[in-house]
């Protein structure tokens, strides 16, 4: 006998039509928390199409803003303020004239239960965009021929959705005036509230009120001048904070930078703790095993050591970092030893380009995942010759044309710094910190001290609270022009150092 023809089930997505409705009727009854509800949702969080438009309607009422007395605040949504919006946009009939906007106002009895809808709508809404996310990596995964380039976009896509983002498109900058102006109002209430990161380094701090999510930095030097100690000593202060820390680095390996971190922090010199010969016996392993407690126990900095890795896969283990500890600061040294993603296009487009790929892509992963990115850089070897050629006029000091490999580098960059370094005919040097491009402010100098023996940068201030004096070694000899040609500097708490130490960054 024939059968029947199997009905096609119709599969319908995550939702909940009540819990729509429900918060609706709860930014329309409560202003005491309508601005949060608003802000926490999206017009595509709601299933239904009319709940959308209402939401929507309710967003574009919300952020025009009125002044009460010395304060701005963010206009009401009620149900004629609603109505009358929908009404002047022709937008009423769609979503059901006045008797459903009637009917959600009287939906609920009470609005106590608020958190509880919101949470159901933006689960739902979630669930179906991760069903929409694996439908994309499924079709991907069947016509891409590298295996890596889906897992990338999957793992993108799905922390995106983790971490509550929109996935971009367009959006009106007038429903972001009114809340970008209480965001102001607050910084004038309270300025230490926005303050980004602070690296150590007070006038740095100033100028740039710390590194903020979303910035590319970048930090470039010639070859041995101290690049990856000024990083290192940025990474210990962020890290002593309390904040989490991601380190990259192609040039040394993971015991290295713990050995400069420990003497750093110990005061003990670093030739002593490569050498094991140890002049103060257990007086320095004492200070040692007190750094090593305090990197233990309230610093959090994770390090990569691998020297091929591309920014697919930093991106990837900083996302990991990120959801499972947090992460408020990512640093990479240096630029130029980076991969890039696509090797045969590399071997196609040649070095200058895969560098400006790779700029590219850490400026897009600090955005994402809002976190500054201090990246370290190389320079031309045209800023050293011109360094020498500049000592007699004045001159020499490095420019953002002298970025390595490529200027996509000076583009992506929201802050471009230079160490500078001048060696003077008798072997002493003087270090300065440039700024020499500031995407949201001023450019400057500052004079930088190097504490060669704990592979150190320290500033003005430093040098005050420390009491350290620096003195100028004069010598006939000339002497070679690497950070170990530093003056001699005397600590009154923490013993004297001399010019004889073969640190090199």
């Amino acid at each position: 006998m024939p059968t029947k023809k199997e009905q096609p089930q119709i599969v319908t997505m995550p939702n909940s039509v009540e819990a729509e409705q429900s918060i609706l009727c709860c930014i329309l009854r409560d202003e005491t928390f309508q601005a949060d509800i608003i802000a926490a949702l999206k017009p595509e969080d709601f299933y239904q199409n009319n709940h959308a438009t209402i939401f929507s309607a309710m967003k574009e009422i919300n952020s025009v803003t009125r002044r009460v007395g010395d304060e701005t605040k963010n206009n009401t949504v009620n149900l004629t303020s609603l109505i009358d919006h929908l009404r002047r946009n022709g937008k009423l009939a769609d979503v059901g004239d006045i008797d459903y906007i009637t009917r959600l106002n009287d939906f609920l009895p009470g609005t106590a239960n608020f958190e509880e809808y919101k949470q159901i709508v933006i689960r739902a809404s979630k669930m179906r965009q991760l069903i929409r996310i694996c439908g994309e990596v499924s079709q991907k995964a069947r016509s891409y021929a590298s295996a890596e380039d889906v897992i990338t976009y999957a793992e993108e896509e799905i922390f995106n959705l983790s971490q509550g983002e929109s996935g971009g498109g367009l959006v009106s900058l007038s429903e972001e005036t009114g809340r970008t102006l209480m965001q102001i109002n607050e910084r004038f209430k309270n300025p230490g509230m926005f303050r980004g990161i602070e690296t150590g380094f007070k006038w740095l701090d100033r100028m740039t009120n710390g590194l903020h999510g979303g910035e590319l930095v970048i930090l470039a030097a010639r070859p041995g001048v101290g690049k990856s100690a000024l990083a290192m000593n940025m990474v210990e202060h962020v890290a002593k904070s309390g904040k989490t820390v991601a380190v990259f680095s192609l040039e040394m390996s993971n015991q290295q930078l713990i050995e400069r971190l420990l003497s750093s922090m110990s005061t003990v010199p670093l030739e002593y703790i490569k050498s094991g010969q140890l002049p103060g016996g257990v007086s320095d392993l004492s200070k040692l095993r007190v750094a090593q407690d305090t990197i233990c126990s309230q610093m959090h900095i994770f390090g990569n050591e691998k020297t091929d890795i591309t920014t697919a896969e930093i991106a990837s283990q900083c996302r990991r970092l990120k959801a499972q500890h947090g992460l408020d600061l990512i640093v990479i040294d240096y630029l130029q030893l980076m991969n890039g993603d696509d090797k045969e296009k590399n071997r196609n487009d040649g070095r200058t380009q895969e560098v400006a790929a790779i700029s590219r892509s850490l400026k897009k992963l600090a955005k994402q995942l809002n976190v500054p990115i201090l990246a370290l850089s190389q320079l031309k070897r045209d800023a050293e010759i011109r360094n020498i050629k500049g000592k007699e006029s004045g001159g020499g000091e490095p420019v953002l044309s002298d970025l390595r490999e490529s200027g996509a580098i000076e583009q992506d960059a929201d802050i471009v710094m230079f160490i500078h370094k001048e060696t003077a005919d008798n072997g002493s040097a003087k270090f300065s910190l440039i700024i020499a491009k500031h995407r949201n402010g001023e450019t400057g100098s500052m004079p930088l001290y190097w504490l060669g023996k704990i592979v150190r940068f320290v500033d003005d201030d430093y040098l005050n609270r420390h009491n350290i004096h620096i003195t100028p070694v004069v010598s006939t000899e000339p002497q070679p022009s690497t950070p170990e040609a530093e003056p001699e500097y005397t600590e009154a708490n923490e013993g004297t150092f001399i010019k004889d130490d073969k640190n090199e960054d």
